[in-house]
């Protein structure tokens, strides 16, 4: 990045192969070397033809390398600060540092708060919301009676959100509300866990045996595409590395 404009270099040898940023617009690849015997062709004039010929191919390589680098699916952290614990800092009446616990957002009681937080009704009081408006919801999700969900575990759970940024609390009340980035992730988890990751562990583990025993056009639409799922799965584990033993 100190070039002036973004560089992407390979070295080898004495040179380097890099794509880089032209004119803020254009993404060159070029290969750099002040000695053409790293890439087997002699200090020659005649050797020109060979010396582009081979060049021509690593660059080739280079560019057909990167789309499985830079692809739009690879991790950029995101996640990574909501699996890890919030140090609040101390406060100006020479407070504490608080430790508040990361999120755990494969545990039954987050599980439970999230469709309670992106509830339609909470839209009627302005987006916004009451630990005591939320309990009956997180409560029956988890099929517990709402006496014995107390309101400081709830409290705790959306504390576990205000510290990542993903749930505010209204100043000068008792009300909370949802942040636009949170109800993204909360819409997120909930489709994934209720729509793709249950579905698909119950096939796997507990599968119906008659349904092995179906000709294929018996099988429901929905099911084809579970099953295509996993398939796309299997094959993406593989192209990835990750084979069966």
């Amino acid at each position: 990045m100190h070039r002036g404009n973004p560089v992407l270099g390979a070295p080898y040898g004495n040179g380097l192969a890099k794509p880089y940023v032209r004119d803020d617009r254009l993404l060159r690849p070029e290969l750099a070397t002040p000695n053409v015997l790293d890439y087997g062709v002699k200090k020659a004039v005649e050797n020109l033809p060979r010396l582009r010929e081979r060049a021509g191919a690593i660059i080739d390589r280079y560019l057909d390398a990167q789309p499985d680098i830079l692809e739009t699916f690879v991790d950029r952290g995101q996640l990574r600060p909501l699996r890890q614990p919030t140090v609040i800092k101390k406060g100006k009446k020479g407070k504490k540092a608080r430790r508040i616990p990361a999120l755990q957002l494969d545990h039954p009681r987050p599980l439970a708060l999230l469709p309670a937080l992106v509830r339609f009704a909470h839209l009627a009081g302005g987006g916004t919301f009451t630990t005591r408006e939320l309990r009956p919801d997180v409560a029956q999700a988890l099929d517990l009676a709402p006496d014995p969900y107390q309101l400081t575990s709830l409290r705790y759970e959306l504390s576990k959100l205000r510290a990542q940024g993903l749930v505010e609390k209204v100043p000068h009340s008792h009300r909370y509300r949802l942040l636009p980035e949170g109800y993204r992730l909360c819409v997120v988890y909930l489709k994934l866990s209720e729509k793709i990751y249950a579905p698909l562990t119950a096939g796997l583990w507990k599968p119906f045996p008659a349904d092995a025993r179906l000709p294929r056009e018996k099988i429901a639409q929905l099911d084809k595409l579970y099953l295509a799922v996993t398939q796309a799965l299997d094959n993406l584990l593989d192209g990835v590395g990750l084979k069966a033993a």
